[in-house]
């Protein structure tokens, strides 16, 4: 049975999409002028809402693949990565996609062993087990958030050492049936 999961890896400047067809891309929202005003936010929250929707709609997911809030950040990237973050949850809710929140740590375990990776160690991790190389940090990030989601339904892309794999069970997973 193929799976459809949807791997993200949100962030305020821009966003790894890893798509159910093995596709990824970079989302980026348009630059705001040097006085950035609400009404640029809000076309921002807008435009990340329509882009996941149309995902949503277009691959029908079985479980969309996001990580979770990092605590104790403090920043006005945070801000604005809470605030995509909450547009992109809400639209999973309105779609009916189940959404599993994954730590950065323990995204981390999976793709390499261990929880305090660099971004290079996470790429290295891909290239070794997978042959992939990523043109973005975020699109690795994706594809490794999406790996994480197929394997807990049963069709991993990679296989990697049971170490790794106890991160799974640190995931809160929703039922992601069959839609």
């Amino acid at each position: 049975m193929t799976h459809h999961v949807i791997g993200l890896d949100l962030a305020a400047e821009q966003s790894g999409v890893a798509h159910p067809d093995g596709t990824g891309l970079i989302t980026a929202p348009k630059k705001a002028g040097k006085t950035r005003t609400l009404g640029d936010d809000l076309n921002r929250l807008s435009n990340a809402e329509q882009a996941v929707t149309h995902l949503l709609e277009h691959y029908r997911p079985q479980l969309v693949v996001i990580e979770d809030y990092a605590p104790g950040i403090r920043s006005a990237a945070a801000h604005r990565l809470a605030e995509i973050s909450g547009v992109v949850r809400l639209a999973c809710y309105r779609a009916g996609a189940p959404l599993a929140l994954v730590n950065v740590k323990h995204l981390k375990q999976y793709a390499t062993g261990k929880g305090g990776a660099t971004k290079s160690e996470m790429a290295t991790a891909a290239l070794k087990r997978a042959g992939l190389e990523f043109p973005t940090e975020d699109e690795c990030d994706a594809w490794w958030l999406q790996a994480m989601g197929l394997a807990r339904l049963g069709s991993p892309v990679v296989e990697v050492p049971a170490l790794h794999r106890e991160a799974l069970d640190k995931v809160f997973w929703p039922m992601a049936e069959a839609r």
